[in-house]
């Protein structure tokens, strides 16, 4: 796979998971990385690690985030920063929880956006890579401010495509189901039930499946634009509830 066309990628949230996993691909690949999150000790890990460039920062301030990412002349920017709060129903959403997840998995999103694409416009290339969710497009019980953030993303990335069409700037997004990062804990106090219930038995996706998602739509020819992908678990069908636990060998 060649990425010969770009030379420096922005990729937030980068600290762990799927963030972490894709600088460690793109950095193989030869880009010039820069991994933005907001825990220090983890991205400078990250960055021994890899050689990646680390930007201590948080997405949803948006001063910050112009100050951060305008002057790096970016040709890739992956979306990855996203906020999980505890599985509730609507009604018993906590205004803290709903500002958590409205600033990280949307405004962050715009901010980001605002800063690097004016550049990719001007230089005529660019590839922008929104990393979604299957909550976006099905229905779970318990989630329904973080589907709704997800459902905006994925209308988000629509958009995108129409505003910046004919500018030479592609844009995709890709939706994962489960993915074994350990971000499931955050929807439930006791971490160890969390665990048994979201990982323990499940064949789930790893974060370097999401990964190299990222780096085969990145080094697709520039004709052509995997605009929306979609990828789950083979034992997990439609809604995150239909997930088939194996029993152990």
């Amino acid at each position: 796979m060649s990425l010969d066309r770009y030379r420096i990628a922005v990729v937030t949230g980068a600290s762990r998971g799927i963030g972490a996993a894709t600088v460690r691909l793109l950095r193989e690949h030869g880009l010039e990385v820069y991994a933005a999150a907001r825990s220090e000790a983890d991205l400078a890990k990250l960055s021994l690690e890899t050689g990646c460039k680390a930007i201590l920062l948080d997405i949803a301030d948006r001063s910050a985030v112009e100050d951060a990412l305008a002057p790096l002349g970016a040709d890739i920017l992956v979306n990855n920063a996203s906020a999980l709060s505890p599985a509730t129903p609507s009604w018993q959403a906590r205004t803290g929880d709903i500002d958590a997840l409205l600033d990280v998995n949307l405004r962050g999103t715009l901010n980001c956006l605002a800063a690097v694409v004016p550049g990719m416009q001007q230089r005529g290339l660019g590839h922008i890579v929104n990393i979604g969710s299957t909550a976006g497009t099905w229905t779970l019980p318990g989630m329904p401010i973080y589907g709704m953030t997800k459902a905006a993303l994925h209308n988000l990335s629509q958009t995108l495509r129409l505003d910046l069409h004919g500018t030479g700037i592609r844009v995709s997004e890709i939706a994962p189901g489960r993915v074994e990062t350990g971000v499931h804990l955050a929807m439930m106090a006791d971490k160890a039930e969390a665990r048994r219930r979201f990982y323990e038995g499940f064949e789930s996706l790893q974060a370097e499946d999401i990964a190299k998602a990222v780096l085969f739509v990145l080094a697709a020819p520039q004709r052509m634009d995997v605009s929306f992908m979609e990828i789950v678990p083979t034992d997990q069908s439609y809604g995150g509830s239909q997930f088939h636990r194996r029993q152990p060998a």
